[in-house]
């Protein structure tokens, strides 16, 4: 290794520790512990509301010491935030934290998630009644499904701007679908057959599938993927021999 790399890599291992370090290199550390840490704040404002200023900010701390950044757009950190919080033994008995962080950052790919050209409904309308069960609706670019064992649409909702921070549910799963409509991104808690629908399009399956899994929400569930912009296209499967 060069005498360069070997300086560099020096650097960062100081950056990146909570050991005594020269003066000049605590100035690049507090710069990065406050550049990424806002960035996990920007990201997670529930999680930081849930937990409070000062839990948030020692946890964003921890992580970011753990997790150097690989990119140099801080959109793009704080991905794994979520399996950290996991981990994390001050939140042992927020057991709800993890997954409110996971849908957080479902939200955060949803907003910077390109856009797509309105679903053709004519093209859709030629498809001939024989083919419909082979056909493969592709969703929108900003839908994230996020499904949990705790209420976590209603912690997201109760915990926005201008809420009080009570939750309308307190217990119960929750299945939820994030998705961006007209620039905003919309959090919807809905019933079990509805986002297992979407699920089913979301792993390419053809609505022969969808309609096994949805049963009798089919139809209802399709008006609402369409009027709500979930759909972006369709394809239709190879015909079974």
């Amino acid at each position: 290794m060069s005498t360069l790399a070997l300086a560099q890599a020096s650097f960062m291992e100081a950056l990146y520790s909570e050991g005594a370090c020269e003066p000049g290199i605590a100035i690049y550390r507090r710069n990065l512990l406050a550049n990424l840490g806002g960035a996990l704040a920007a990201t997670y404002p529930v999680v930081r509301r849930l937990v409070g200023d000062a839990f948030f900010r020692e946890a964003a701390r921890q992580y970011v010491l753990a997790h150097p950044s690989r990119s140099g757009d801080l959109n793009d950190y704080g991905a794994s935030f979520a399996a950290f919080l996991a981990r994390y033994p001050h939140a042992a008995t927020l057991s709800y934290l993890a997954d409110v962080a996971r849908l957080e950052w479902a939200c955060h790919e949803s907003y910077g998630a390109p856009d797509a050209a309105p679903f053709d409904l004519a093209s859709l309308a030629r498809v001939s009644v024989d083919d419909y069960s082979r056909i493969r609706f592709q969703l929108h670019p900003s839908v994230r499904l996020v499904h949990s064992g705790h209420p976590i649409g209603a912690l997201w909702e109760a915990n926005q701007p201008g809420a009080d921070g009570a939750p309308r549910r307190i217990e119960g799963e929750d299945h939820v679908i994030v998705h961006r409509l007209e620039g905003v991104v919309r959090v919807a808690a809905v019933e079990a057959p509805l986002w297992r629908l979407v699920s089913t399009f979301a792993h390419g399956e053809s609505l022969g599938i969808a309609a096994q899994v949805g049963g009798e929400s089919l139809p209802g569930g399709m008006t609402r993927l369409a009027s709500e912009g979930l759909l972006a296209g369709f394809s239709l499967a190879p015909e079974t021999p």
